[in-house]
């Protein structure tokens, strides 16, 4: 998906077109909890932190096994979300149970695996070409 965003956001988002929703995956224990945890609660300041945290999160993947609370909070003062509002957010339990509600919700829509795009209620399973996330786009957006 990370070598298609851009292509993507410049054919549709920036268009007003079409809006990239991050639902979580929380398929692998503590690391895609609290990374999926820090970046919601980054995102709660700004929706464009979201996304820096998102790609620095996915770039870094490697160092999450290891990761704690303070490396979390060390991201979202790098990335310039307010830390007392993120450490609220992280500690308060509020968007823990937010982002596992959404987890929920992809469980129970027979998501299980990543990445999924659902254009208009279509289902692509994995990694797709450019021209099949066009098309579906276009169809969809064809029939609104």
């Amino acid at each position: 998906m990370q070598g298609l965003e851009p292509q993507l956001t410049a054919d549709y988002v920036e268009t007003g077109q079409v809006r990239f929703v991050f639902w979580p995956v929380l398929n692998h224990g503590n690391p895609s909890v609290y990374s999926t945890l820090t970046a919601h609660c980054i995102g709660r300041q700004d929706p464009a932190l979201f996304w820096q945290a998102h790609d620095v999160l996915y770039t870094n993947q490697g160092e999450l096994y290891s990761a704690d609370r303070d490396y979390y909070v060390r991201l979202a003062a790098s990335l310039g979300a307010d830390q007392a509002a993120f450490e609220a957010c992280y500690d308060d339990g509020s968007g823990l149970s937010e982002i596992m509600t959404l987890d929920e919700i992809r469980r129970e829509r027979g998501i299980f695996s990543q990445p999924i795009f659902d254009i208009g209620g279509q289902l692509l399973a994995g990694a797709q070409p450019y021209e099949i996330l066009q098309q579906a786009l276009d169809s969809a957006l064809a029939a609104d």
